[in-house]
């Protein structure tokens, strides 16, 4: 399977290392308008990867199976649309778009075109979250109560152009950083009734978001933002509460993820981390690739099987931004929006 990526900046370098390690994967191309940049950039990673200046001239050049998309998200659509087009496979960084309408467009692309796409939401492959689903599903600590999750991280400093703090372009923390926690709330318990939030602003727009989800049985708030000093780094975390039980998990903290049932003893709970699991070129905002490496194994995976990924799909993504877009407004608002 040859894949190839358009944009080697922060994340498509984090792809590029875990397509070395796939199987039966590939990477042969990589396009990026920085040329020189980023032909330095594949020396350093020792990939053999050709180097082309825009996807126009990758796709007369070269023989692809797949095209994975890590340029800025207001260049997804067209980018997108144009690969689908040409007949490739597709995956396609998060957020899939900043607009409704840019998603329907992709999704009538690949449709049309007969060819496959995944969107990289990559904590519904995160080992962590992927128990704590597993851990509801099982019904062993009864009915779910309620459910927080945070996402914090210090400014972004490392986008080509500092395109992540512009918010015409990235959407800011509410959006970029903010939607991997309402995507994932979506995938446990599907779309909401409605949503309230309040935001900060800052350099990037909105860059801190607290929101509550109305569901009938389940009490659901979140936390996202970038606006934390610059050695704060990185904190996602969770906590679940059951009838009979607790889960939790906190990234900064170094906590691993941990179940208290009922009057027994906080413990670890196993949690199997495939892959790398060092970044080895210095790409990444955490060390663990296991949800980077669960993500692009399980889209490569349906590719060989030659069927439609069913998990972080464009329909879900799409359904994951018109959520936060509806909090968004609700924090214009300061009333509920709702679904």
């Amino acid at each position: 399977m040859k894949v190839a990526i358009i944009g080697l900046g922060f994340m498509g370098g984090m792809h590029a290392q875990i397509y070395t390690a796939l199987p039966g994967v590939e990477l042969v191309a990589v396009a990026d308008s920085n040329v020189e940049r980023t032909q330095s950039k594949i020396t350093e990673m020792k990939l053999t990867a050709e180097v082309f200046p825009d996807l126009e001239s990758l796709l007369e050049g070269i023989e692809v199976d797949v095209i994975d998309i890590c340029v800025p998200t207001d260049e997804h659509a067209k980018i997108a649309i144009k690969a689908a087009q040409a007949g490739k496979n597709l995956f396609i960084e998060k957020p899939l778009s900043l607009t409704i309408a840019n998603c329907e467009a992709i999704q009538t692309a690949i449709t049309e075109a007969g060819v496959y796409a995944q969107v990289g939401q990559c904590i519904r492959f995160w080992p962590e979250y992927v128990a704590l689903k597993e851990f509801i599903e099982s019904g062993k600590g009864g009915k779910l109560k309620s459910l927080s999750l945070q996402r914090r991280a210090s400014r972004p400093t490392y986008s080509q152009d500092d395109w992540l703090n512009d918010e015409a372009r990235s959407g800011g923390g509410a959006v970029d950083l903010h939607i991997h926690d309402t995507d994932f709330v979506i995938h446990l318990l599907g779309l909401p009734k409605s949503v309230y939030s309040r935001t900060t602003q800052g350099r990037s727009g909105p860059d801190h978001i607290f929101t509550s989800y109305q569901y009938d049985e389940v009490a659901v708030q979140t936390e996202g933002g970038w606006d934390y000093p610059e050695q704060y780094g990185l904190c996602m975390a969770f906590e679940a509460v059951f009838e009979n039980a607790s889960v939790a998990f906190n990234s900064a903290s170094g906590a691993p993820l941990t179940l208290t049932l009922k009057d027994q003893k906080s413990t670890e709970m196993t949690v199997e981390q495939p892959g790398p699991k060092e970044s080895t070129t210095g790409e990444g905002n955490i060390s663990s690739l296991g949800g980077y490496f669960n993500e692009l194994e399980y889209f490569t995976n349906c590719l060989k099987a030659n069927k439609a990924p069913e998990i972080a799909t464009v329909r879900q993504a799409s359904d994951s931004l018109r959520v936060v877009l509806a909090e968004l407004k609700s924090a214009q608002t300061e009333t509920s929006v709702t679904l």
